[in-house]
């Protein structure tokens, strides 16, 4: 018996034996004569839209006899529960088979149908089967959030978490020469989540995430053997989730977590980047510094790793999301399809296509779910702007679109595992029509919450839908396997696995710097019309990327809308924090040559001799510690070569950086900017005269309701600028490019803008002082700070914290994540040390340092004791064990007759059980107050024995808090 406290649901594992074994035809054929009866008397779109239904509600009843039938009447499947249109459809079902002598009775006809179904389901299947079966797959409810890539669930999520119980690990047998699958459950977890299963290149192993509690846990990896059934656990932590691990054929894991502690700069949320350790889960290092999400990493034929990374910097950010490439080391990271596209919208889950060099994605939009349409990309032929993609199942022309909300029409695809370039299977979602929405009154229930309306607008009443199907190009499928309640998720073959060329790991972790090559600026269309000698640096910036969300901005233009949490600018400004590392020498034939810290996000800007931007990345790029790493030109084309043949920039040493007017710091529009304005300009522009700009640094007043960013903009700030107050209560620039200032609006558009599109050349204020505005002459220093300040995207803030208005509680969450950042990257310093001394052959030092809290922390049994003895007073207390928080109980009771059991918090009655002899119970704490073992107490209304009893949670210490800030998980 299973009991949940504050009202959880109770899932019961149900399936479809029915189903994976031998359909039920019979019953099927009854449901369909039944539909007929009962619309009958409907007519019009009433009879339509009630027949779609009926379709939907067979589907689910029975999926693989309905969806044969939804295949092969496309589009009018419905009809077949018309009782006036049911023989037209029944004659096309069967004519595609070449039959011509049709049976007169429906059933008759719609066995035979079966029948030749059964007999094109073994010529699709047999070969697939024999090679590739059997298959795993996690099942678990679809994930529901704003944004294709929020699936963390963290426990002490910013703002939006994803967490609904009732998950499986699974695998589909195909047995005695069957094309019918049974389905076994290597792991059934009625209270927890599992996702992405990876099998190891022996195929003895799946990898997998999973977070078993709410509350107490988060997503970490875990491995399960096949052969012995056992499972371990690699990862652990509470506060940060590990997920989309993938093996690599050296053994090594590739995944991503939540470890960097960034917040997304246009949301609330935390992102993930990516990491790689040994399979026994030491030695965790990142591999790139991303500014948001990258998700679904995945190993290529040719050993390198794709997955989606969203990129945005100084463009908006609801089209970039292109597939990079990168070695399993996180060498030579580049973009490998869409990288300056408008379409497709997003790509997600790429994999490899065995024996191709071709690979298979699903198209989707920005603010939906992980779905979408199935597309083959081939980049021998294209890599933007949908050249190369091809969009499959069936195979297809799909206009070219600037659309958000992209791709999530009819049928839907996701994680898809190619098997040829013909042949995949796949999550897949049929069109039946119709989709089951909810209604729209029902968002009357939602109020002012945005999340929860998002949620209603965007899913489908049920997401249990996705089934393992086999397809292939052409559209043709066949179901393998569909839950009744769950969602199937990111199938794997068992029965054979290619092995992709393993590329060695070549970090040289002993090193802080790498190199970057420019072989010539010219070359490529970033540059295209300027001439030669015009670009004379190359601008070396870090961006710095911010802990959590305070205060927001608004921003819209070209490449949409947008707030920006955490703002350092006004609106359309810059979305983070940039750090002017200096500038190297551009040689005369175009060539640099120069080193650059590793592992840090770096943003190059090409100058010319006025320090003025021509061209700008509106990307970032992550060297690793002693990689070099060459680019033909700006912009040029992914696949051009670098030419042959020494460069004046190769026959000198890589240059240092030069800094930029002293140490690497935040540009800050008050320690750059205002002290040239006091200078040169306040003395005529001191607010005194109404036509003369005001251009002091004190900040502007408003009401501190509106100002929603929470920033003490100053007037010298809004007045340059132009800001205005937006409707929705803070400083946005509706023209960017346009204004007396002149920079790139970070929603411009994402593909490549042409040289000087915007910034200091194009500034009328800098025209103004370049032909001697009222005699005022600027040094080279100060001209340079306020061209850099345009190019920047005019920031007002050199780090997230200044010039803020914050409140205590502000400060307190702030400070609680930046801490949370400071002690996994101390975490992952110390385990670099150790992957060092582990290649020098040393055997790694045990770690004296206690570790924070959360990266101790792992959900587990806390607290398990036998035979149990009650007190005269029939209690049982727990305030001599250690201090834990319980999420699960499970108690076994031994006792002649019924007997009442009461678990009390104190004096608080948390639930009564009622024993029968013999009988074992489990419960499950959820929600509600945390309960410390301090505080629990067992009381029994008759003497019995207590034969066994376990608490399953975390010691109550491993429950992060800092700085006085209390998150989501010490809260509840």
């Amino acid at each position: 018996r299973t009991v949940f406290l504050s009202a959880v649901s109770v899932f019961a594992a149900t399936g479809v034996a029915a189903e994976s074994t031998q359909p039920n035809v019979d019953g099927w054929i009854e449901a369909i004569e039944n539909n007929r009866t009962k619309l009958a008397p409907l007519e019009g779109g009433a009879q339509v839209q009630a027949s779609q239904k009926a379709v939907y509600a067979l589907s689910r009843d029975y999926p693989m006899l309905t969806d044969w039938i939804l295949q092969d009447a496309e589009p009018g499947a419905y009809a077949l529960m018309m009782a006036n249109q049911a023989a037209r459809v029944e004659q096309q079902l069967l004519q595609q088979f070449a039959v011509t002598e049709l049976p007169e009775d429906s059933a008759e006809r719609l066995q035979l149908y079966v029948k030749q179904c059964f007999e094109r389901r073994e010529q699709r299947l047999r070969p697939v089967l024999e090679k590739w079966a059997p298959f795993a797959f996690t099942e678990t409810h679809s994930n529901y959030a704003t944004f294709i890539g929020y699936t963390e669930g963290l426990s002490d999520e910013r703002f939006e978490r994803f967490f609904k119980p009732g998950s499986r690990l699974s695998v589909l047998n195909f047995e005695n020469g069957s094309t019918l699958g049974s389905v076994s459950h290597l792991i059934d977890d009625p209270r927890g989540m599992l996702r992405d299963v990876d099998v190891s290149p022996d195929r003895e192993r799946l990898l997998f995430a999973w977070k078993k509690s709410d509350n107490l846990d988060d997503y970490h990896l875990y491995e399960h053997e096949l052969a012995t059934a056992k499972t371990r656990q690699l990862t652990a932590g509470l506060g940060r989730a590990d997920f989309e691990p993938v093996y690599l054929p050296d053994g090594d894991i590739i995944f991503n977590s939540t470890r960097p502690e960034q917040s997304v700069p246009c949301w609330w949320n935390e992102i993930c980047n990516l990491y790689r350790m040994d399979g026994e889960g030491r030695y965790i290092r990142r591999l790139a510094v991303d500014q948001v999400q990258t998700f679904y990493p995945q190993v290529l034929n040719d050993g390198q790793v794709v997955y989606t990374r969203w990129d945005y910097s100084d463009r908006g950010q609801n089209y970039p999301h292109p597939l990079f490439a990168m070695k399993p080391d996180g060498r030579g990271q580049r973009a490998y399809y869409g990288g300056n596209s408008w379409f497709p919208t997003s790509l997600l889950h790429a994999r490899a296509i065995p024996g191709s060099d071709k690979i298979m994605a699903i198209a989707a939009g920005h603010h939906t779910q992980q779905r979408g349409k199935l597309v083959m990309i081939d980049v021998k032929e294209g890599r933007d702007e949908g050249k190369g993609m091809h969009f499959v199942a069936p195979i297809r022309e799909v206009p070219y679109e600037r659309v958000d909300v992209a791709q999530q029409h009819g049928d839907q695809f996701r994680y898809p595992f190619p098997l040829s370039e013909d042949e995949l299977l796949v999550s897949y979602v049929p069109d039946w029509g119709y989709q089951p929405e909810l209604p729209d009154e029902d968002l009357t229930q939602c109020g002012n919450n945005i999340l929860a309306k998002w949620k209603r607008k965007t899913a489908y009443a049920d997401r249990s839908d996705y089934g393992l199907y086999w397809m292939n190009v052409k559209g043709e499928r066949e179901l393998l396997h569909k839950d009744d309640r769950l969602a199937i998720q990111r199938p794997v073959a068992l029965g054979y696995r290619p092995v992709p060329q393993v590329i060695p790991e070549a970090v040289d972790y002993t090193r802080k710097t790498g190199t970057l090559y420019v072989h010539d600026v010219y070359r490529g269309v970033g540059l295209k019309g300027i001439e030669r000698g015009e670009a004379k640096t190359i601008r070396v910036v870090r961006l710095n990327y911010r802990a959590a969300g305070i205060g927001l901005s608004h921003n819209a233009g070209e490449g949409g809308g947008s707030m920006n949490s955490t703002p350092i600018s006004i609106g359309n400004g810059a979305w983070d924090v940039k750090e002017i590392l200096g500038d190297v020498k551009i040689h005369a034939d175009g060539s640099a040559l120069f080193e650059v810290p590793a592992d840090e996000s770096i943003y190059l800007q090409v100058l010319n001799a006025c320090g003025e931007v021509i061209q700008t990345t509106r990307t970032w790029d992550t060297i690793r510690p002693g990689e070099t790493k060459s680019c033909v030109g700006c912009h040029a084309g992914a696949d051009e070569a670098v030419p042959s043949g020494r460069t004046m920039a190769m026959q000198q040493a890589p240059q240092t950086i030069q800094p930029f007017y002293g140490p690497t710091r935040g540009f800050s529009f008050q320690t750059e900017i205002q002290p040239i304005l006091n200078q040169n300009c306040v003395s005529c522009h001191d607010g005194s005269n109404a036509e003369r700009m005001d251009l002091r640094g004190d900040p502007v007043h408003i009401e501190p309701s509106k100002v929603r960013s929470k920033r003490k903009w100053t007037r010298s700030y809004i007045n340059l600028t132009g800001a205005e107050i937006h409707r929705n209560g803070d400083y946005v620039v509706a023209d960017p490019e346009g204004g007396i200032v002149s920079w790139i609006s970070k929603m411009s558009r994402p593909t490549v803008l042409p040289p000087y599109f915007a910034g200091a050349a194009k500034s009328p204020l800098m025209q103004m002082l370049r032909e001697g505005h009222e005699g005022v002459e600027l040094s080279d220093e100060s001209y340079h700070k306020l061209a850099a300040w345009m190019d920047l995207l005019v920031p007002f803030s050199g780090t997230y914290r200044e010039g803020h208005a914050w409140d205590s509680n502000d400060m307190k969450k702030y400070g609680y994540y930046e801490e949370k950042r400071r002690q996994q990257y101390l975490e992952e310093q110390r385990g670099i040390a150790a992957f060092v001394e582990k290649l020098k052959g040393i055997a790694p030092e045990v770690l004296s340092e206690e570790p924070a809290p959360f990266t101790r922390t792992s959900y587990d049994t806390v607290c398990e004791r036998k035979d149990l003895k009650l007190s005269a007073a029939q209690v049982v207390n727990f305030q001599n064990e250690a201090a834990f928080v319980f999420d699960r109980m499970v108690l076994s009771v031994e006792s002649a007759s019924p007997v009442k059991l009461q678990l009390r918090s104190g004096t608080e009655v948390l639930h009564t059980f009622e024993f029968e002899p013999g009988e074992v119970s489990e419960l499950w704490h959820s929600g509600g107050p945390v309960l410390r073992s301090s505080t629990v107490s067992l009381v029994a209304d008759q003497p019995l024995k207590i034969s066994s009893i376990r608490f399953d949670g975390v010691p109550e210490a491993d429950l992060p808090e800092y700085q006085g800030y209390q998150p989501h998980l010490s809260a509840k």
